[in-house]
């Protein structure tokens, strides 16, 4: 079974946040970002990615609820 478009495109996001975290971990002292500094924005992006899987999810239930009714209906 395939995983429909919009809910692919939702855990494409999720993906994208835990990246641009770890990001902001490994090169924000580089760049000369206080570390405090640098917590708060990853903890921050890292704190959407669950709620973005979520609605991932939701999507994808929603799409499958919708072809069940088709077949049924």
């Amino acid at each position: 079974m395939e995983i429909p478009k919009q809910a692919r495109r939702w855990y494409l996001v999720m993906v994208f946040c835990v990246l641009l975290s770890f990001f902001a971990f490994a090169v924000g002292p580089v760049i000369g970002y206080s570390m405090e500094s640098i917590q708060h924005v990853g903890l921050m992006i890292a704190l959407w990615a669950p709620t973005l899987g979520i609605l991932g999810v939701r999507a994808e239930l929603l799409q499958r609820r919708e072809q069940d009714q088709m077949k049924n209906g």
